[in-house]
């Protein structure tokens, strides 16, 4: 039986986390592998790792200390020596640094491993002699998450230990309603429904100001999307996500006053704008939706007006594994993973392109033909995303130089 470790000393749930569990998922299904996957104590990971019955192992990393580190080190030799895991895979900083230190220390524990770096971090990797040393002498391979990564490396990782795999998911997302089915009404409050016949735009993910919100509210206000309404389309844009540096509320202010409208709260952590001179109505939603699948797959498009980041793109893949086409800035590694046959993409930050850009995603709504074609592209591309993707990575990987052969 072939053993993989995963290390993820992230005790957040981001998407660099994802990517990790993704993984282990692929590889804890196959017949001829399994995965351990290491995590602190309590962490999210750790506790969506067990709910996909994927053994763990609590690793006390993080918050870093001289103390945590030597325990870790010790867990660390304890699974090496118990399992000779054939891959070693990290995803931070800390634990990376750590098992390049100890594949130098236990050059015999190590002799059949692979040990291999996943980059999926937006921020820059300087030039140093220590990230000189330990993106290439002390670790297998190097697996950047995309293009945009590999790119702000400051130094140059030999091709024979590099890759560039964009995120997968362990299994394919099939749409939850079938492409060519009529448009549907969700509930939303006690008296009122989105009903999604409207042309609609959803964002989904987390409130920051990195994610764009602020800008696409303005951006609608100078658009002239109602232009191309017919008379009795409304544009709807959909928030969903839940507040961390922005706070849903305080978007819901700003639209308030950008339109110079009175909104209304529906819910306790939900509101509604509705501008009728724009025919616009604009709904925030504070909070996760267990049926979140169900308002991407019915939205006219995705909408990602990001700023910054970017360079993983789940929520761009889950879009387009539901059949939806997407609105897009090109931050980060949205242009390597969203084709034009399915998207458009604008340059981020520049708010006359987003206003042309939703001017545009109108058109296409009332062009059913061309927006069937670009939901059926989507569907399409987004199977390139699936499991089979993360076959190329595992092979890659193993045919890395262990240790012992470096």
């Amino acid at each position: 039986m072939d053993f993989q470790i995963l290390l993820n000393s992230n005790p957040w749930f981001s998407a660099v986390t994802d990517y990790s569990l993704q993984l282990a998922k692929y590889v804890s299904i196959r017949q001829t592998s399994r995965v351990i996957y290491c995590a602190p104590a309590g962490s999210i990971a750790l506790r969506k790792a067990n709910q996909s019955a994927i053994q763990t192992n609590a690793v006390p990393l993080y918050p870093f200390s001289l103390a945590r580190f030597f325990a870790t080190w010790h867990a660390l030799g304890e699974l090496m020596n118990s399992h000779k895991p054939s891959i070693v895979w990290v995803f931070e900083g800390r634990e990376h640094t750590l098992c390049a230190l100890h594949r130098l220390v236990h050059k015999k524990m190590w002799n059949t491993t692979r040990l291999v770096r996943v980059r999926g971090q937006a921020a820059p990797v300087r030039a140093t002699k220590l990230n000189r040393w330990v993106y290439t002498s002390g670790v297998s391979g190097v697996a950047f998450v995309a293009n945009a990564v590999q790119e702000r490396t400051g130094f140059r990782v030999p091709d024979s230990q590099k890759r560039v795999h964009l995120y997968c998911t362990a299994q394919l997302a099939t749409p939850v309603v079938a492409l060519e089915a009529a448009p549907q009404q969700v509930v939303v409050s006690r008296d009122w429904s989105i009903n999604f016949s409207h042309p609609t735009l959803t964002i989904v993910g987390r409130y920051d100001p990195v994610k764009g919100h602020a800008e696409t509210i303005r951006a609608l206000g100078e658009s002239k999307f109602t232009d191309y309404l017919t008379a009795d389309q409304w544009l709807q844009v959909v928030f969903i996500g839940e507040s961390q540096n922005v706070s849903a509320e305080s978007l819901y202010e700003l639209a308030c006053r950008t339109y110079s409208v009175m909104g209304r709260k529906l819910t306790e952590r939900r509101w509604l704008v509705e501008v009728s001179s724009k025919k616009l109505r604009l709904l925030i939603i504070d909070e996760r939706l267990r049926d979140v699948a169900l308002w991407m797959r019915q939205s006219s498009f995705g909408l990602i007006p990001s700023l910054g980041s970017e360079v993983i793109c789940r929520v761009a893949v889950e879009f387009l594994q539901q059949g939806t086409p997407l609105l897009s800035s090109n931050v980060g590694a949205l242009a390597e993973v969203l084709p034009r046959s399915c998207s458009l993409i604008y340059d981020s930050g520049d708010s006359n392109e987003l206003a042309h850009a939703l001017e545009k995603a109108v058109v296409l709504f009332n062009q059913p033909e061309v927006l069937s074609a670009m939901r059926r592209n989507a569907l399409e591309h987004g199977k390139r995303f699936g499991p089979e993707g993360w076959q190329g990575l595992v092979s890659w990987a193993r045919a890395l130089t262990p240790f012992a052969e470096g």
